[in-house]
C-alpha cells in the first residue's frame, strides 16, 4: 500500500513539474524577477563608478546607465543564461518593441527617467535583491558576464544589436504591436551567435 501511496505522489509531482514547464515556454523559472536583476544592474554600474574614481581611473563604461541601455542588457543576461543555463534568469517577457527587446514591467517602472542616467534611488527592487543575487555564484556570473562584456557599448549601438538581420528581435518585430519573443528564439539565436 505505500508503495502505491509513493508511486502515486511521485507521478503527481513529475506531472506538475511538467505542467509548469509546459505553461513556462519548456523552461522553469530561475525565481527572480526582470525588476532584480535590473536593480542588480544599476548597484554594478554604481559601485564601477564609484570605484574608478576612488583609483582615479577613466570609468570603462563610457556611457551611462540609462533605461535604453538597461533593457538590452536584460535582453543579453536572459539570452545569455538561456544559453549557457537552459532556463530562464528571470521570469517575465521580452516583447519586441521599436527600440528593440524590452520588459513591460521594468519599462513601466522606469519609464520616466527618459534618457537620465539611473541612479540608485531609481533601483526598482529593494537591495536584498541584489544580496540574494550575489549569493546565487551561478547567477551572478552570468551578470558579470553581460555586464563585462555589453555595457561597454552605448545604449543606441546596443539597440542596434538587437535590430540586426536574424536577431530574435527582427524575426518578432511588427510595427505597433509589442509581440512576445519567444525564449526558444532567444536562446537558439544565442547558442549560435552569442555563445558560440
Amino acid at each position: 500500500m505505500l508503495k502505491k501511496v509513493l508511486e502515486y505522489i511521485t507521478n503527481s509531482c513529475y506531472h506538475i513539474i511538467k505542467i509548469g514547464k509546459l505553461m513556462s515556454g519548456g523552461y522553469m523559472n530561475k525565481g527572480y524577477s526582470a525588476l532584480d536583476i535590473a536593480t542588480w544592474f544599476i548597484y554594478k554600474n554604481n559601485a564601477e563608478k564609484k570605484e574608478t574614481q576612488a583609483v582615479n581611473d577613466c570609468y570603462e563604461v563610457y556611457e551611462d546607465l540609462t533605461h535604453l541601455k538597461l533593457q538590452k542588457l536584460l535582453y543579453f543576461a536572459q539570452g545569455i543564461n538561456l544559453s549557457r543555463n537552459n532556463e530562464p534568469l528571470f521570469s517575465e517577457d521580452i516583447e519586441a518593441w521599436e527600440h528593440g527587446p524590452v520588459v513591460k514591467k521594468v519599462f513601466e517602472k522606469l519609464k520616466g527617467k527618459k534618457r537620465e542616467e539611473l541612479e540608485l534611488s531609481d533601483a526598482p527592487s529593494g537591495v536584498d535583491s541584489v544580496r540574494k543575487i550575489e549569493s546565487d555564484s551561478k547567477v551572478r556570473e552570468i551578470l558579470i558576464m553581460t555586464y563585462d562584456n555589453f555595457a561597454i557599448y552605448t545604449a543606441w549601438q546596443l539597440r542596434n544589436m538587437t535590430h540586426e538581420v536574424g536577431t530574435p528581435w527582427y524575426q518578432t518585430y511588427v510595427p505597433g504591436k509589442n509581440k512576445k519573443i519567444s525564449l526558444n528564439l532567444i536562446k537558439k539565436y544565442f547558442d549560435k551567435e552569442v555563445m558560440e
